[in-house]
């Protein structure tokens, strides 16, 4: 049978009790199970198995209320689990299954931060859309106004390119030249009215005379 082993009365209680685990209470816990250590999470469960291999071994530790313990004594000697592998078993399923919870934790946490990266490089890639589209709208509007000055100045070069054809086909008219616009000889195929008259004496304040024998009909 193992070596028996001296723990205070009060760390005793606080098993029986179920109190939070401090180093006193798990080192009497590791000791009672076999094993190294206690993980401080795990107490609760490790002061279950001990409790039960307590009352076992002492049964009549059930008839006494929980403030007579105290009056027993100050410390209390303990012996071992005879055969702890069952309860070995319990606390490392309880470890594995801690170590799964961790490590499902941890892949929730990458799942999260994976999540805000993912949320934020979508909005940024909405901006960027937005931005595009901000200035595809802006350089359409531009081409929309380039291609009515565009069209504007073709109809100006049509007309002008028409213009230039009724030129063509019809000549340029000229006043005075074509058409009715052409001036009669004076009448008496003489000089015209601008000459001076022949014959005659020079006006009084300013004038040519003229011979009245260089006429032909004289």
């Amino acid at each position: 049978m193992a070596e028996s082993k001296v723990f205070p009365m009060n760390t005793f209680v606080s098993v029986l009790r179920g109190q939070s685990a401090d180093v006193a209470q798990l080192d009497m816990l590791a000791f009672v199970l076999q094993v190294e250590a206690v993980d401080a999470d795990a107490a609760p469960l490790a002061q279950a198995l001990v409790k039960a291999h307590i009352y076992e071994t002492e049964p009549a530790l059930t008839k006494y209320a929980e403030g007579d313990l105290g009056k027993l004594g100050n410390q209390v000697k303990i012996v071992p689990m005879a055969a702890p592998e069952q309860a070995q078993a319990v606390l490392e399923a309880f470890a594995a299954m801690k170590a799964d919870l961790a490590g499902a934790q941890d892949a929730a946490a990458k799942a999260e931060d994976a999540n805000k990266a993912l949320t934020k490089e979508v909005a940024d890639l909405k901006a960027k859309v937005k931005t595009f589209d901000d200035a595809s709208k802006g350089a359409e509007k531009a081409i929309m106004s380039s291609n009515t000055k565009i069209d504007e100045h073709i109809k100006k070069l049509n007309d002008l390119l028409a213009e230039v054809e009724k030129v063509k086909k019809e000549g340029v008219v000229v006043a005075g030249v074509a058409g009715d616009g052409a001036a009669a000889p004076a009448e008496g195929g003489g000089a015209s009215g601008d000459s001076p008259d022949t014959g005659g004496e020079p006006e009084a304040d300013f004038g040519f005379g003229s011979n009245p024998f260089a006429d032909s009909d004289w």
